[in-house]
């Protein structure tokens, strides 16, 4: 259906390293899905979009949501991404 891309910033050790966060919105069962090893916080993410997006009047589609947080190898934490994910 719909595709994006942003970025946001995760610290690796003392310095940052930049994150793609790419976004998909596609037919199937409602589900937002969040890959690319994030922590728990950042798993959770998809709880505070919801309640965001519902405080603010604007519901999130009733589709299968796929955020993927790249590169996959990279250890991402805390909710810093919260922002680029609702961005797309």
């Amino acid at each position: 259906m719909s595709t994006g891309l942003t970025r946001g910033v995760t610290l690796s050790g003392l310095e940052g390293a930049v994150v793609d966060v790419e976004a998909d919105v596609s037919l199937g069962l409602p589900a937002f899905t969040v890959t690319g090893l994030a922590d728990t916080t950042v798993g959770e993410a998809r709880d505070r979009i919801r309640a965001a997006a519902s405080n603010a009047g604007v519901p999130l589609p009733s589709r299968r949501l796929t955020v993927n947080l790249s590169p996959a190898w990279m250890p991402k934490s805390g909710n810093a991404f919260d922002l680029p994910m609702v961005t797309q």
